[in-house]
């Protein structure tokens, strides 16, 4: 267990990465007041694999201590600290993290914070929504593995429909033939769930070590639970038998006369299934309206999204049923596969719900992501101009040294085709205390009302609008008043303005915003102010200097506001004052875009300089939506094909007469090809049709849910923006038109064409 005076966490921090080792080590004082400390040992840490961390006692490193960090004690309590124990650190100012009480917490009536906070505020709402959306999708998923299982089955029982005539013949009743077919998804819902176990267990045995270097942590030991096991087996089971049920409920409706003679029956739609279907369509487009525009409540739309699919699954037969009345505008082996489809509904409605299912969640998550994309798109806001690049100098934002800006300001500056170069300089943050800081004190008209919310604020021009989008590319230390040289203003406005730069070299400043200016007219000028600084000590004991020292500047206006610079002073300007500029970034202005190599010889130098953060090249926004895009139409695809396959592979088995027939009158036989090909479409076409057209309504709620959810917080920086819904039209082209043509050429491709001439009976 860990505890940490003062209220604080303690952070446990360990060593570089290396062998576990231990040595005797010795502290030796040498002659000019330095220390040579030795390694007694060496921990592998894979949380913090890059960084330089020491464990020491105090004053070993150190000769005078300080009392800033926290300390962190281990200690030991048989039995484990308990929650009694832990309320007692608490009071004496100990924040405890217990193993005990991670393994075992105790009741929420028994915590302050849930007492304090009845509504859980800041509690586990939002892993409770994520798990409620979790469940649902589950769902689905499951649904969608259902699915895909019932046709199999469906072409086992047709394949064996003479053996079933013969059973009834014997006196099987239906409920028997029903068993039987119950039986196959029980058997084969076991064996899948087996073999799934299996491969899951080799799976996470594989990639356990892979999985651990990632995320660059010890993974624990390898167990087995056998109940977990027990359960993924009795999930493949309750697949497997919930996929047979359609087509056991078929095989003992079916008549025995026409199962032996082999013609087949009359099939009848009932009205019963697609009117609980369409009540479930239209409560689910309402839990997803009322989830999305009044509550923003993403729990209601992922509910609704599931009883919406349901119901369009349970509509399915019919809407198949209702597509062969569009035969006759099609060519022959179209006509037939459209019409085939629509007369043996009971195999082809469940590979095109599959088809559905999947094709509306892939178009779901699409419109989330391509909407989202186009909202960061819309308000991108840069801090540089196209083309230009920076440099950060610190990796903490306290400035570097003047000759290692130099230095590396030359080395970039003959890599890249650079037009102008500047050093931005800014006051660093300080180490424990806090620096003399500059602010510009507005006059009170020109300031931007308190307790306004972010709605009100972005209405007035008084107030700061803040980052609202796009990326930092770089800091300008603990103010936005910031200094630096003519070229700073060049590269900052992106063109040249003598007056500017004029008032510059004057030892003036040069304001971005117009309600920063102190005196307008002939001679404008600006006020800043510079707050005293505060130690350590007076920070502890919060009597820090209220009021510090202003000084009003010469001016001049650019009249182009931006969130990171309000105003640039020269080096020198303020040094009275007390502030202490140093460099802190590199900008650079060019001729053309830098190309992707220049770019990684810049950012080499910045590495070789002891830089962390990366060198950075303005080139707009960058979209990287095109990676789970492509992996949805890849997922969606693969059912697409999978579903079209079985459903062909069906398809071709019941037209095996029809075929017959055509090779009797003369037809080709390509024509057996062709009339795949062409069921395979049909099957994929209209389930892409369906899904395509039932997955924008939801994405279309979640994206408004999310808005509203944004905007139920008056403080967001984000609710000022206008929700942005962007359908993600080449997808769906792609799943709606490319894919059943590919499904069509792969089934086409591999269906023989010869025809088998078989006796006929009856």
């Amino acid at each position: 267990m860990l505890i940490g005076p003062g209220g604080q966490a303690a952070p446990v921090q360990t060593s570089p990465p290396s062998t576990s080792q231990d040595t005797q080590e010795t502290s030796q004082d040498t002659s000019n007041g330095s220390r040579t400390v030795r390694i007694t040992g060496i921990y592998d840490s894979k949380l913090q694999p890059y960084s330089d961390v020491v464990f020491s006692r105090p004053g070993v490193l150190s000769l005078k201590h300080t009392g800033g960090g926290s300390t962190a004690f281990p200690i030991s309590v048989p039995g484990g600290v308990d929650w009694d124990l832990t309320q007692k650190l608490n009071a004496q100012g100990f924040t405890v993290k217990s193993k005990l009480l991670i393994a075992h917490p105790p009741a929420r009536s028994q915590v302050p914070y849930y007492t304090a906070y009845p509504n859980n505020l800041f509690g586990d709402t939002n892993q409770n929504k994520t798990l409620a959306v979790a469940a649902i999708a589950l769902s689905i998923v499951l649904l969608e593995v259902v699915l895909l299982a019932g046709p199999a089955f469906a072409v086992s029982a047709r394949r064996r429909r003479r053996d079933f005539g013969l059973l009834g013949a014997a006196g099987a009743d239906g409920r028997r033939l029903c068993r039987i077919v119950l039986a196959d998804g029980v058997v084969l819902g076991a064996a899948g769930g087996v073999i799934g176990a299996v491969v899951g267990v080799a799976a996470a045995t594989v990639t356990l070590p892979w999985f651990g270097h990632l995320t660059r942590q010890s993974m624990g030991g390898f167990r087995l639970e056998p109940l977990e096991l027990l359960a993924a087996a009795l999930v493949g089971v309750g697949t497997g038998v919930t996929a047979a049920v359609a087509p056991a409920i078929t095989t003992a409706r079916q008549d025995v006369l026409s199962a032996l003679t082999g013609r087949r029956g009359q099939s009848r739609t009932p009205w019963k299934l697609p009117l609980i279907g369409l009540v479930g369509v239209v409560l689910g487009t309402a839990l997803i309206l009322v989830g999305a525009w009044h509550h923003g409540n993403a729990i209601l739309v992922a509910s609704g999204v599931g009883a919406a699919e349901l119901g369009l699954v349970a509509c399915t037969p019919v809407l198949v049923a209702w597509s062969g009345r569009l035969a006759r505008a099609l060519p022959l082996t179209g006509r037939l596969a459209l019409r085939d489809s629509a007369r043996n509904r009971g195999r082809t409605a469940p590979a095109v719900a599959a088809i559905m299912a999947a094709v509306a969640g892939a178009t779901t998550v699409a419109m989330v992501i391509n909407s989202d994309d186009a909202q960061q798109r819309h308000y991108y806001q840069s801090q540089l101009h196209m083309g230009q690049a920076v440099a950060a100098l610190s990796n903490s934002g306290r400035g570097a040294t003047p000759a290692l800006a130099d230095h590396l300001l030359k080395q970039i500056s003959a890599v890249l085709p650079t037009s102008d170069a500047a050093v931005m300089q800014g006051v660093g943050y300080g180490d424990q205390e806090t620096p003399a800081t500059p602010q510009v004190i507005r006059t009170p008209q020109n300031r931007c009302p308190q307790n306004l919310s972010i709605n009100a604020q972005d209405r007035d021009k008084r107030c700061d609008k803040g980052f609202q989008g796009g990326l930092i590319q770089f800091q300008t230390g603990a103010s936005n008043v910031v200094a630096g040289g003519p070229e700073l203003v060049r590269v900052l406005l992106g063109h040249e303005d003598k007056v500017a730069e004029d008032t510059l070299k004057a030892g003036g400043a040069v304001v971005f915003d117009k309600f920063d200016m102190a005196t307008t007219g002939a001679h404008p000028t600006v006020q800043i102010g510079v707050n005293a600084p505060c130690e350590p000590q007076q920070q502890q004991q919060q009597s820090c200097p209220d009021k510090g020292t202003t000084t009003t500047l010469p001016a001049a206006l650019v009249d182009s506001p931006r969130w990171d610079v309000s105003v640039v002073v020269s080096p020198t300007a303020l040094n009275k004052l007390g502030a202490k500029f140093a460099p802190i970034t590199l900008l650079f202005a060019t001729t053309r875009m830098p190309t992707s190599q220049e770019e990684k010889q810049a950012d080499n130098l910045v590495g070789a300089a002891g830089i962390e953060q990366s060198f950075y090249v303005e080139r707009g926004y960058q979209s990287q939506t095109w990676v789970g895009v492509l992996a949805l139409a890849f997922v969606a695809g693969a059912v697409m094909l999978g579903a079209a396959a079985v459903a062909t592979g069906l398809a071709i088995t019941d037209a095996q007469a029809d075929l017959e027939t055509l090779a009797a009158v003369g037809a080709r036989p390509r024509v057996r090809r062709l009339l795949a090909g062409s069921q395979a479409a049909v099957t994929a076409g209209l389930g892409a049709v369906l899904g395509a057209a039932f997955g924008l309504l939801p994405g279309i709620g979640l994206v408004e849910a999310k808005a509203q959810q944004i905007a139920q917080d008056p403080f967001n920086s984000l609710s000022v923006q206008k929700t942005q819904f962007a359908p993600p039209w080449l997808y769906l082209g792609a799943l709606v038109v490319a894919l059943p043509l590919l499904a069509a050429a792969g089934s086409a491709a591999f269906t023989r064409s010869r025809i088998e001439m078989r006796r006929r009976r009856g």
